[in-house]
This record gives structure tokens, C-alpha cells and sequence, in this order.
């Protein structure tokens, strides 16, 4: 049997390559950014997962502040009937010290990005990117 070490660093490395980014708080994308979920991460997708962590490799830090809503919460925070943050298939985010309209040019020619939108910075400048179908609302 393998040193303890040696199986730890195995299953580190196997958790990295993965792409786990379940684990809680933050982590390391290369040397480019991070992915930190203010909410849970558990439950959003693999495909929305690997699009904030080309995003965070691409233009630093991302910060998701939104993933699942509960109905009440999102009829208190304004969200549509059907809202894909009801079934975790939605994130909200930002890059910090990133031009948000450049970062929103690139989530939306991601395959795996159904409905997306910019806010603007009047309601926090923030992208919403989900796994619905291919579109995208005033």
C-alpha cells in the first residue's frame, strides 16, 4: 500500500484534473484567476462550471453570487416565474477589474451557454449564463 502522502497527492491531483470545483470556497485556475461561489456550488452543472472557469482563466477572478433560488427568494429578488435558478441550471456572476462587455462577448459563444444576459451596471453589471435553451431578454 502507497504512503499516505502518495495517496492523498493522487486523489488531489485526480480532484484537480477532474475540475471539482464543488469543493468548498475557492479554487485555482492556473495561475490566471479563481471561481468563488458566494452561494452553493454543489449543484450547478458541469457544463456552466467549466465555462466560469475559462472565464476566470481568461479575465481573472470570477465572483458567482447567485446559483439556486429558492421560489420564495426569487419572487422576492424579482426573478421570473421560471427561473432557471429554481433548478440550480443558472449562475450569476462578475469578473472583478474585468470590461464586462468583453467578458460577456466570450460566455456567449460558449456551446454550453443556453440564455445569457448582461446587466447593466445599474443593477449590479453582473452576467447571467444558464443551460436553457439559446436565448437571451431585455
Amino acid at each position: 500500500m502507497p504512503p499516505k502522502f502518495v495517496r492523498m497527492a493522487t486523489l488531489s491531483a485526480l480532484l484537480f484534473l477532474a475540475g471539482c470545483s464543488s469543493l468548498p470556497g475557492l479554487y485555482r485556475i492556473g495561475a490566471e484567476g479563481t471561481v468563488n461561489y458566494q452561494k452553493m456550488s454543489w449543484c450547478v452543472p458541469w457544463s456552466l462550471k467549466r465555462v466560469l472557469r475559462r472565464v476566470a482563466y481568461r479575465y481573472g477572478d470570477v465572483v458567482v453570487f447567485s446559483t439556486w433560488r429558492s421560489p420564495w427568494h426569487n419572487r422576492r429578488v424579482g426573478g421570473a416565474s421560471a427561473s432557471l435558478h429554481k433548478t440550480c441550471r443558472a449562475v450569476d456572476f462578475k469578473v472583478r477589474g474585468a470590461d464586462m462587455n468583453e467578458v460577456y462577448r466570450y460566455v456567449k459563444s460558449q456551446p454550453a451557454v443556453g440564455g445569457h444576459k448582461l446587466y447593466p451596471a445599474r443593477r449590479g453589471g453582473h452576467i447571467h449564463i444558464d443551460t436553457g435553451p439559446r436565448r437571451t431578454w431585455r
